[in-house]
């Protein structure tokens, strides 16, 4: 009895700066429900950052239709990023394949020409989307473009250094990276942009093997030691770490971009996670992840 007399005693406390006509007004303003007045806009918006489109391992190849690209470039279009990245594998180079033996069923009608006009067929699609909207617009879209190259993409540089007798007869200049306003990276250098770093794989260890695993997107931060994004294993992962100063790192695998199931994957192409990674609000090393599914990018751009 004591305690509930306390209690309200010090409800009466409470109000006693409450005249009367007060307290019936916040009454009848928690019964009638009604929106209090709007706090004033903020006079200087913060700066969002820079914001990175990624496109990861899409593996052009020959009597695979290229619709996606097209697909790309009007989403391009749209969201305006600052900057473009390919993270590499674009050209699947199938030709140079080192684990298809020539004369083998699956190697049969490989060509290079006809892997590099595949690739290069998907770029230009991507290209004349953003040409087609540029047209008679004083506000152009051009984002800058940076293309990682793959191990895909590198099976040229490889296939030469064991095979010397075709250099100056094929290279990784057949690309075309430089023509068409690309921004070559070579195999598992990395390009930093916002703070973030970007390759088609990052490795670690004295032997520098790939890093994998489980927790693929979390070793890429305690093991690099900053934020990186990479593609390589056709898989999805993101993960998040603090430093000591609060800054918050990031670690993305960032899938694929392909609708095609590759027969040497078999069950694999379940776990392949296919679609567009918008990096928003990148400055140093932190960034909003904006994850665009492939159904949902051809419900809106096919």
């Amino acid at each position: 009895m004591e305690k509930k007399r306390k209690t309200l005693k010090s409800k009466e406390q409470m109000e006693t700066h409450l005249d009367s006509e007060e307290r019936q007004a916040i009454v009848k303003a928690v019964h009638d429900l009604k929106p209090p007045p709007a706090y004033s806009r903020a006079k200087k918006k913060p700066d969002l950052g820079l914001t990175i489109l990624v496109v990861p391992d899409s593996h052009s190849k020959p009597g695979i239709p290229n619709h996606r690209y097209e697909w790309l470039g009007r989403m391009v279009t749209e969201i305006q990023p600052d900057y473009v990245v390919d993270i590499g594998d674009h050209f699947d180079m199938h030709s140079l394949n080192g684990y298809d033996k020539p004369g083998s069923k699956s190697f049969q009608g490989a060509s290079y020409w006809k892997d590099i006009a595949a690739g290069l067929d998907a770029r230009l699609r991507f290209q004349q989307e953003l040409d087609i909207y540029n047209r008679g617009r004083k506000k152009k879209c051009k984002p800058k473009l940076v293309f990682c190259v793959g191990n895909h993409e590198n099976r040229i540089n490889r296939f030469i250094e064991e095979e010397p007798r075709f250099e100056g007869v094929i290279s990784i200049d057949d690309l075309k990276s430089k023509e068409l306003g690309w921004e070559e990276i070579p195999f598992l250098k990395t390009k930093e942009i916002g703070g973030c770093n970007f390759s088609h794989y990052f490795t670690s260890g004295v032997m520098s093997r790939p890093i994998s695993g489980m927790h693929q997107a979390a070793s890429l931060v305690t093991k690099r030691f900053g934020t990186c994004i990479q593609g390589h294993t056709h898989t999805f992962d993101h993960s998040v770490r603090t430093d000591t100063s609060g800054r918050h790192l990031h670690g993305v695998v960032v899938g694929c971009y392909l609708e095609h199931d590759e027969p040497w994957a078999g069950p694999a192409n379940a776990m392949w996670h296919r679609g567009i990674a918008v990096l928003r609000n990148v400055k140093d090393g932190n960034l909003d992840l904006d994850w665009w599914g492939l159904e949902r990018i051809k419900a809106r751009y096919s």
